[in-house]
């Protein structure tokens, strides 16, 4: 993953979705099943001061650069997934913690 690739929007909403897979985890949710980000109802819920074509638009671009997969229905997200190329990418940084990751995002 190169950094540059991202808007700071993209950026922000990947290290959102990441923050929400650690959770998971630190839950005791599965790590299959906590790559699950969801619905596109569920990205807004994500990202509530957001336009939600701009959650949309974000979580689209973010899809045709690989860092999340999106099932699409009725054109929007009927279910989206974090990649193994972003969680990769989070663990190689040692970013494994919610202060890290908002670190990251502010860079």
């Amino acid at each position: 993953m190169d950094d540059v690739q991202l808007t700071k929007d993209s950026k922000q909403l990947l290290a959102i979705i990441y923050k929400e897979y650690l959770s998971k985890i630190n839950n005791g949710v599965s790590k299959n099943s906590a790559k699950r980000v969801g619905h596109i109802s569920d990205i807004y819920a994500l990202v509530p001061d957001w336009l939600p074509d701009d959650a949309l638009e974000t979580m689209n671009g973010l899809s045709r650069s690989g860092y999340v997969m999106n099932s699409y229905g009725n054109s929007t997200i009927i279910d989206s997934y974090l990649l193994d190329k972003t969680i990769i990418y989070f663990e190689n940084k040692n970013i494994n913690t919610v202060k890290e990751i908002a670190d990251w995002v502010l860079n």
